[in-house]
């Protein structure tokens, strides 16, 4: 996992969050918390987060309406929604109009959860390495096309089949 990831969690529920940096005090990444989706925004501005875990029901703004703020305002952040409604209707659009990663339902088991939380993590790393490596062909493709219009047939080569040059034109 890429070091110095931050996961921030919303909940209006003071001593939820405080359960939940005590138990993810261990993890490879740092824990911020805020009790309100505007206190999330506010960190999220001053502060580079990577994963965003809030809860569906807060007063002032809910999870969903944060979630689609995020979304629009920080694309690479990764969003998980917290809830103790077992509504489907709640989970589909918060998957289809906020795009979340995960839908978890209160309360929460701590170890799947320590686990969905690296998974996520994981995955942002993995999209990174991905990103890198299609701008290194992108790079390299550039590369190729400025070789070929200085000299015109150097990317033709021809190869037998153990993979050596059988000629340079």
């Amino acid at each position: 996992m890429k070091k110095h990831r931050n996961v921030l969690i919303v909940d209006d529920e003071v001593d939820f969050l405080s359960s939940m940096r005590r138990a993810l005090r261990k993890e490879p990444y740092r824990v911020l918390t805020a009790e309100s989706g505007k206190a999330a925004l506010r960190i999220i501005k001053a502060q580079n987060v990577d994963l965003v875990v809030s809860d569906y029901m807060m007063p002032e703004m809910d999870g969903l309406t944060l979630i689609k703020r995020i979304q629009s305002d920080y694309p690479h952040i990764l969003t998980i929604m917290l809830t103790a409604l077992a509504e489907l209707d709640i989970a589909m659009q918060a998957i289809n109009e906020a795009g979340v990663y995960k839908f978890i339902l209160k309360p929460v088991e701590i170890n799947s959860f320590r686990i969905t939380l690296r998974r996520a993590l994981e995955s942002l790393d993995l999209l990174a390495e991905k990103e890198g490596l299609l701008q290194k062909i992108k790079n390299r493709d550039a590369l190729l096309q400025e070789l070929e219009r200085k000299h015109p047939g150097i990317t033709k080569v021809e190869r037998d089949v153990d993979g050596y040059i059988l000629s340079l034109d």
